[in-house]
């Protein structure tokens, strides 16, 4: 999932790790959320956006990807 976790952390002066300690996770994880490489749960992206004082949807690209997502594989979706 596309984001601009990336861009508004820098923004608010935050490290990887600053940030992954306001809301509970490693700098690891905020790593991999801002590469694409990891989804967050909704609760995480909530508290992630908590601290930006934005949207979700300000955050985080909800736009079709060219893999099938989870729960299309889940379906057998094609």
């Amino acid at each position: 999932m596309k984001n601009r976790l990336r861009e508004l952390r820098e923004s608010f002066g935050l490290t990887q790790e600053q940030l992954g300690e306001l809301v509970g996770v490693s700098r690891q994880a905020i790593n991999a959320i801002e590469t694409e490489k990891f989804e967050p749960s909704i609760w995480l992206a909530y508290d992630i956006c908590k601290i930006f004082h934005c949207w979700i949807e300000e955050v985080f690209l909800f736009e079709e990807s060219e893999r099938k997502s989870r729960a299309q594989k889940s379906r057998g979706v094609v």
